[in-house]
């Protein structure tokens, strides 16, 4: 499997993951000029951002190492454009991480916050 097929693959275990904890899908891998975000998700009145990573081989833990300051901002840029887009300031907006493991999945809520 290639790489961008095994994200695409965790990024759908991600998904129903968080629907199944009852939250709603507005936009899937949302593309802006200076980031992107893989899921964005509804969590009652919360927007959520949510950064996925797919490591089927290594342990529990290590993706959230892989969400750096770098990608942290790149990831607020691509909020900011998205909630820009649709006149949303205001709403509560959540920076959540979710990892794929062979173990399982790990969410992480407010993995960082939007300080970058």
């Amino acid at each position: 499997m290639k790489q961008y097929e095994k994200g695409l693959t965790g990024e759908k275990q991600a998904e129903n993951y968080l629907l199944a904890l009852g939250m709603i899908c507005i936009a899937r891998r949302y593309r802006a000029q200076d980031g992107e975000i893989d899921l964005i998700m509804q969590d009652g009145e919360t927007i959520v951002m949510v950064e996925v990573k797919y490591r089927p081989r290594g342990r529990s833990g290590a993706g959230l190492m892989a969400v750096t300051p770098g990608k942290q901002r790149r990831i607020l840029h691509a909020a900011q454009a998205f909630l820009t887009e649709r006149d949303w300031f205001g709403l509560p907006v959540r920076f959540d991480v979710v990892e794929i493991t062979a173990e399982g999945v790990l969410h992480i809520p407010n993995a960082f916050m939007a300080t970058g």
